[in-house]
């Protein structure tokens, strides 16, 4: 799978995951998404299945998901 695939499909997994876990996704951390991570290790996810270019997957998709945080100001 190809990173530009893997990061659509992450950040749909991220939402629903972050609503599982009852965070506001503007509050979320580099440890949620390590947890995150760890919790699609630990299922075998094919999501983990992209092209990483010998980087680490986890800085890949932390830099996704904390840098597309879409928070809406009070």
């Amino acid at each position: 799978m190809k990173q530009k695939e893997a990061k659509v499909l992450i950040s749909r997994e991220w939402e629903s995951w972050l609503r599982s876990q009852s965070i506001d996704p503007c509050d979320a951390t580099g440890r949620d998404t390590l947890k995150f991570y760890f919790e699609l290790q630990d299922k075998g996810s094919e999501l983990l299945d992209f092209q990483s270019r010998g980087r680490d997957k986890w800085h890949i998709i932390n830099s996704w998901l904390l840098r597309e945080q879409h928070c809406v100001a009070n």
